[in-house]
């Protein structure tokens, strides 16, 4: 029942499931040794069940071996292909999900280009027709998938240089590939006869190049000051500083300019120190802007002096939870500087007090504007 090669990977599988389950115990679950070896038994069994099923090769008759001997096999690379997309999908397991579908996506493809192709080539014994049965089958869908495959591959691999390194070591190495690429595709149409050879060596250096420094980019992570932004938000309510200093995270890159301006109400002016506001469609100053309650209303903030301000809108206190600590409530822009305009939106769900109105003030300017919400 058991042939010779499939009693060596059957131990091979053994010694695989056994050293895995050891590892899991002993070391840590979900590190990639645990992956690689379940990878080793999952791989060593696979090979002894082909083994067993095709009896290493053998045959019982003398006919059935002429018969093997006459048929011919075309040369295939789906195989490797199919067994690329199996690392690559437990690598993902351990380190990516992206790296984990690109392998299910490998995989799969592979198995199924696999499949027809064996089916194919026992379409009849001309070899010329089974090729032409294979491509009426999917050829259409050969070149175009793994066009998409190594696209996606490229693109994968130089964005994580891109974020490993710098911003301005990833605009002098876009320079650099660009210009690469443009002076090899010159030379190349200058000189027809560098053409062949040349271009497959060319392309599987700049592959290894590229594979090398992308594994190495994914491997050493993304910059800090991304982790550090993806972590957490930066313009998040818990950031906002709305006191007269510039804050660390919520006055990062502030935006100086408003293109959409439907639904704003007033303007608040900063001028020689002062606060001033005026209401839309009326050319005097206000000491007061009306809000609708419980509507989305956005005022507009323009600073006319050289220093850098704020708009902040004061709505009160209330109380945290339980206890008696009074938490003030309210909102503001980023720090803008002169002949700049930010936009704040605020929505107000309660009506306004007269003896505790709110108010929209600016640190380190003088005055304020009482917001009236009826």
């Amino acid at each position: 029942m058991f042939t010779p090669g499939s009693k060596y990977f059957l131990g091979l599988t053994g010694l695989g499931l056994v050293s895995a389950v050891l590892y899991c115990f002993l070391v840590n679950p979900s590190d990639l040794g645990a992956y690689a070896l379940f990878g080793l038994f999952i791989s060593a069994a696979l090979i002894a069940g082909f083994s067993i099923f095709t009896r290493d090769g053998d045959t019982d008759t003398v006919a059935e071996a002429v018969e093997a001997n006459t048929e011919t096999t075309a040369p295939s690379f789906w195989p490797l292909v199919f067994a690329l997309g199996g690392a690559l999908t437990l690598l993902g397991i351990a380190t990516n999900e992206i790296v984990f579908v690109l392998g299910l996506a490998v995989l799969i493809g592979g198995a199924v280009e696999w499949v027809i192709d064996d089916w194919a080539e026992k379409a009849s014994a001309d070899s010329e027709f089974n090729a032409f049965v294979r491509h009426r089958a999917i050829g259409a869908l050969d070149y175009p998938g793994i066009a998409a495959v190594v696209l996606g591959v490229v693109a994968f691999l130089f964005s994580r240089i891109m974020l490993t390194v710098s911003k301005d070591e990833a605009s002098i190495i876009f320079i650099i590939v660009s210009a690469l690429i443009f002076a090899t595709g010159f030379l190349l149409a200058a000189k027809p006869a560098l053409r062949g050879k040349s271009t497959a060596i060319i392309s599987v250096v700049g592959a290894l190049i590229l594979a090398v420094a992308g594994v190495t980019s994914a491997l050493n992570g993304e910059r800090k000051e991304l982790v550090k932004y993806a972590k957490e938000d930066p313009y998040s309510i818990s950031h906002r500083e709305c006191g007269e200093e510039a804050g660390e995270h919520y006055d990062h890159e502030p935006n100086g300019s408003v293109s959409l301006r439907s639904g704003v109400i007033a303007t608040v002016f900063v001028e020689d120190g002062k606060i001033r506001a005026q209401e839309v469609g009326l050319k005097r100053d206000v000491e007061s802007i009306t809000i609708p309650r419980s509507n989305s209303t956005t005022i507009l903030f323009r600073n006319l002096d050289s220093e850098e301000y704020r708009l902040v809108v004061n709505l009160g206190e209330v109380k945290v939870g339980t206890t008696d600590v009074m938490e003030k409530v309210g909102t503001c822009t980023q720090l803008t500087g002169k002949n700049e305009e930010q936009a704040l939106t605020v929505t107000i769900p309660k009506p306004s007090n007269p003896e505790a109105p709110y108010t929209l003030t600016v640190p380190g300017a003088t005055g304020e504007i009482k917001v009236v919400v009826p």
